[in-house]
């Protein structure tokens, strides 16, 4: 409860704030650490759908406030996703309605509310799917009504479902491999040692041959084996993993990550270099970029390869420290992983649904716009830059690497690829990503 709470009224990421919250208790099982996970995330993904049940239901749903709807969404959500029995669920929020009502006045309405929800669910989720369907976007698949009517004018109806749809599900664990450190199979059989219990999920035939991907379900437990100590493997969803595969680094090359985060496409970069080239990696945040040292670490980078990390903002003039790793034109690869609003990643991230509004993507859309312009003076001739974002939105992706083609800062290059990920065609997040390579001098000029 304190998590959502939380999520709410600091309009912050779900997983960090329910990573501060399990901190606090050391002392939970790991499978008490699982439930409240799938708890706080499914809540958040259907809160829209729960809302609309418990006000369905109730005699006076303008008085359900606060910590008693959600202590009512946390019930309902076990009710209708999970199936857990109505004594089970009703008993749980009469436990936890205690400290808002120590009388126990408000558990006869509770548990009629429960009951009503646990009769009538598949009746109500019906009669949601069946109105006009950003109505059924907004209730049944609970995006946010703005969003609803984006998707139903870019992408249609049927479209415009089947991705609310994907996206409503709890994602799974994408791994990718280290294949210079051993193959697929090798990890698999190295991980089921660890979890004989863990499920591997196929991938769909639409993403095509991923020989450095293996998709589990569930797969928490997986950050405290031996496999993931020793380097064998990231966690990295399929569609972020195209980015290094589209940049296409080579060993002995000098590659800049741009936006390097936590580090998880640096250390993917360096896996491609083989322990020869440079690498800078570059971010503005020194708390991500003391995650990504310890990435590092974990892979055990070494050989020939250099590994600089540097703090920079950029989008603006560098300080000098930072300019004299990022020089003009003396980058073979660039990879701008741009900050955007993430709206390909409501599944994973379910608190954006709630938090993003539409203004977000025009003012992304002016940082990312600026970045790339950038990025490209950092492109030797015949280099290569890729653009990529979490997010399907024309504005994030299409429209900022066509405006910078039909750009004075554009002319020397060519777009050579442009892909995009969908959840309902990937079982992936969304991703965009384009690779632009710069001309090469004529030497005969």
């Amino acid at each position: 409860m304190r998590t959502l709470r939380e999520v709410e009224q600091r309009q912050g990421f779900s997983n960090r704030i329910l990573s501060e919250q399990l901190e606090r208790y050391p002392e939970l099982a790991r499978r008490d650490r699982g439930l409240i996970t799938l708890l706080v995330y499914g809540v958040l993904r259907h809160r829209a759908r729960l809302d609309k049940l418990i006000d369905s239901f109730a005699d006076r749903p303008n008085k359900i406030k606060g910590e008693l709807r959600m202590i009512l969404r946390v019930a309902a959500f076990e009710l209708v996703e999970l199936e857990r029995p109505l004594g089970i669920a009703a008993a749980e929020a009469g436990k936890l309605a205690r400290r808002i009502d120590p009388q126990g006045r408000l558990k006869g309405m509770m548990t009629a509310i429960l009951h009503m929800i646990d009769r009538d669910w598949p009746i109500m989720d019906v009669a949601m799917s069946d109105g006009e369907v950003v109505d059924a976007l907004s209730l049944r698949w609970s995006l946010p009504r703005w969003l609803a009517t984006r998707w139903v004018e870019a992408l249609g109806a049927e479209r415009a479902v089947a991705r609310a749809r994907a996206l409503s599900v709890a994602p799974t664990v994408d791994l990718r491999v280290d294949l210079h450190r051993g193959g697929a199979a090798e990890l698999r059989e190295a991980l089921l040692a660890e979890q004989p219990k863990l499920e591997f999920v196929a991938l769909p035939e639409a993403a095509g041959d991923q020989p450095q991907c293996l998709r589990v379900r569930g797969g928490g437990d997986l950050f405290y084996g031996p496999s993931f100590e020793a380097g064998l493997f990231s966690i990295q969803s399929l569609g972020s993993q195209q980015a290094v595969r589209v940049l296409d680094p080579q060993p002995g090359e000098r590659v800049l990550d741009a936006c390097a985060g936590m580090g998880t496409k640096t250390v993917q970069i360096a896996e491609h270099m083989q322990g020869r080239g440079e690498l800078v990696a570059v971010d503005s945040s020194g708390e991500r970029l003391a995650v990504l040292e310890g990435q590092r670490e974990r892979a055990s980078l070494g050989g020939e390869l250099s590994v600089e990390i540097v703090e920079a903002e950029l989008g603006a003039a560098l300080e000098a420290e930072a300019a004299t790793h990022l020089r003009e034109a003396s980058f073979d690869a660039v990879l701008l992983d741009a900050p955007c609003t993430g709206l390909g990643n409501l599944a994973r991230h379910p608190e954006l649904r709630w938090t993003a509004n539409e203004a977000d993507i025009r003012d992304r859309a002016s940082l990312q716009a600026a970045l790339l312009r950038q990025c490209a003076g950092w492109v030797r001739p015949g280099g290569r830059l890729v653009y990529a974002v979490c997010s399907l939105e024309p504005e994030e992706g299409e429209a900022i690497v066509a405006g910078f083609c039909d750009s004075e800062a554009g002319r020397d290059f060519t777009r050579e690829l442009t892909q995009a990920w969908t959840p309902e065609d990937h079982e992936s997040d969304g991703f965009w990503l384009a690779r632009l390579v710069k001309q090469q001098v004529d030497a005969g000029i």
